[in-house]
């Protein structure tokens, strides 16, 4: 987890153009795989704030509380944010706000965690806005494990 980097995604930016242009099953498919392969700006908020080290990357310790703001939609459900980049991010937020890089596997871990009532995440929510639900992060998950299981089996 790294504190205060940027990102850049252009494939899966890219991917996202295609998919809303013309949503077959084979844009769908290459876009999951970007989607599974990018790194995210996330905004967060970590009391007390943490120092960086030489490499840049946050040294948290037992102490520190890490917050991560949500979107409330209008039935209630709430939702991570994940922005592809930072042109992306200032679309949200202008000011300073600390960010932590967060990878698809990061995020299906936080909001699959047993007691987290988040359904999903929304990927650049102030641009392409696609949405990741829980059911949808449970169903790759299930996949990649059985793909993980077929590999242990031949082998």
């Amino acid at each position: 987890m790294e504190w205060n980097k940027s990102v850049s995604n252009p494939m899966l930016v890219g991917m996202i153009e295609l998919m809303k242009a013309d949503p077959t099953q084979d844009h769908k498919k290459m876009f999951v795989e970007e989607m599974m392969k990018a790194k995210y700006l996330t905004p967060a908020v970590i009391e007390p704030k943490p120092k960086k080290d030489g490499n840049g990357r946050a040294q948290l310790t037992p102490g520190n509380k890490i917050r991560f703001p949500m979107l409330n939609a209008p039935d209630g459900k709430s939702f991570y944010m994940a922005f592809t980049d930072s042109i992306e991010f200032r679309k949200w937020k202008k000011e300073e706000q600390d960010t932590l890089v967060l990878t698809f596997p990061e995020y299906a871990g936080l909001i699959l965690r047993k007691g987290n009532t988040a359904a999903g995440f929304v990927i650049n929510p102030f641009g392409g806005n696609i949405v990741i639900s829980r059911d949808m992060l449970m169903s790759l998950a299930a996949g990649i494990q059985k793909a993980r299981e077929e590999k242990k089996e031949t082998n």
